[in-house]
């Protein structure tokens, strides 16, 4: 009985690949400070929107107007605007 253990053991080894080493530096976006300009800019965009769009509704103190909370025309709006910002 040991030595069929130890051949599981062999076999469950040697099926496992070899892990290489990471390479450093990591490999980063190399767009990578526009993307994060872009998307600075969307996520104003889109605060604008609802805080915009807060004010002429009646919520409680600690609530806040989430995108599912808009109407589809409200929407609509706001992703012209996301589209118009990131040129797609």
């Amino acid at each position: 009985m040991p030595e069929q253990i130890q051949v599981v053991d062999e076999v469950r080894r040697a099926t496992q690949p070899a892990l290489e080493p990471a390479e450093y530096p990591l490999p980063v976006v190399p767009e990578w400070d526009e993307l994060v300009k872009q998307a600075s800019q969307i996520a104003k965009l889109i605060d604008r929107h609802l805080d915009y769009e807060e004010r002429g509704r009646r919520l409680l103190p600690n609530e806040r107007l989430l995108p599912i909370g808009l109407c589809p025309e409200q929407r609509v709006n706001m992703t012209t605007d996301i589209l118009a910002v990131t040129g797609s």
